[in-house]
């Protein structure tokens, strides 16, 4: 009986150790493409996939960007996240899966279900509803960077390195969890809402949903478009 005991409480050890493991990573490397479609981001699900890990409190980026110099190059300081397809005759099912540098599954959600027999409106559906139960997992990176860097999102960001009256300078208005970016028409262009890195925001127009990244003193707008990534410049006023 002690044995049997034994055992379940190591089970039960492991497992609850298991439901931590999410939060020993601060960085997710997102595919462009996922296995079961042909095209990159196909049906944008690999947008979503980025904005909503962004939102949960990762710091993520797609395989063909450019990470930041404190990602450094260690492979294994990173989650790898995935997207798979189950089979089910009447619904479209997704999964998310997260894999560590030895390609050892680390997490993996319950299927999110769509009926919706149209593709572009079920696989997003599908993604969405699996990504609801990583809003509920209460993900928290451990590090110490976390502590820091949440301290130094209470000071405005430093602005792009121009003078205020070039044409295309866009002026940033604190909102909730963010900022909203004025032109000098004046028009909302773009809203940017903070993460857990002062130097990195999701970014939502009426047309894109992205990020917005500090790279070399510069503010750069990155989403796709017609399943291509599009980097722009923008010069903004905090």
């Amino acid at each position: 009986m002690k044995k049997y005991i034994l055992i379940l409480s190591l089970f039960i050890s492991l497992a609850a150790s298991a439901q931590k493991v999410l939060n020993d990573y601060k960085y997710v490397i997102v595919p462009v493409r996922y296995d079961f479609l042909q095209g990159d981001n196909k049906f944008r699900l690999n947008t979503i996939t980025k904005f909503n890990l962004t939102k949960i409190g990762f710091l993520a980026f797609y395989e063909n960007e450019n990470l930041p110099q404190e990602a450094g190059g260690d492979r294994c300081n990173k989650l790898f996240v995935d997207v798979e397809k189950e089979n089910s005759l009447l619904a479209t099912k997704l999964v998310i899966v997260f894999k560590d540098c030895n390609n050892k599954v680390v997490y993996k959600t319950e299927a999110g279900k769509s009926t919706v027999k149209e593709y572009e409106v079920a696989y997003p559906e599908a993604l969405e509803k699996a990504f609801g139960q990583l809003y509920n997992y209460g993900y928290k990176y451990k590090g110490p960077a976390i502590a820091t860097n949440t301290a130094s999102m209470s000071t405005a960001p430093k602005s792009s390195a121009a003078p205020e009256d070039a044409a295309d300078m866009l002026f940033a208005q604190p909102i909730p969890n963010g900022y909203q970016l004025i032109d000098k028409t004046p028009k909302v262009v773009l809203k940017i809402f903070k993460t857990s890195q002062p130097d990195y925001f999701t970014a939502q127009s009426e047309t894109i949903n992205g990020a917005v990244i500090k790279k070399n003193g510069e503010w750069i707008l990155e989403y796709y478009k017609d399943e291509k990534l599009v980097s722009e410049k923008l010069l903004i006023k905090f």
